[in-house]
């Protein structure tokens, strides 16, 4: 599956469960797990995320967003995010695993 067709997915997945349980696992995800499940979305479709966030939360994952725009992050890094809050959504539990730091491509080498 690529990477508009899982955040669709997520997006689908945060409109048809129950918003208490989209808030309580979305908010166990990590702020730059969501960014990035969140870039190149609609900003209908950011928002129908970020609603279920604390403001507090929400403000983060757009200062993260914001960043994401002028990093250049590989594809495989959002992919593996969009499927950490997928399978959180879906699951029992919220799935980590996360560096804290991704490193963005560099121009030279795409």
């Amino acid at each position: 599956m690529e990477r508009r067709a899982r955040q669709k997915r997520l997006i689908e997945l945060v409109r048809a469960l129950p918003a208490v349980q989209v808030q309580n696992r979305l908010m166990a995800c990590t702020d730059r797990d969501i960014a990035l499940s969140l870039a190149g979305t609609t900003s209908e479709e950011e928002a129908s995320v970020l609603v279920h966030l604390a403001r507090r939360k929400a403000d983060r994952v757009r200062e993260e967003l914001a960043l994401e725009e002028r990093r250049r992050v590989d594809e495989k890094h959002i992919v593996y995010s969009l499927d950490l809050l997928i399978a959180s959504l879906l699951g029992d539990r919220v799935m980590t695993g996360r560096r804290s730091y991704v490193r963005p491509r560099r121009p030279d080498r795409d």
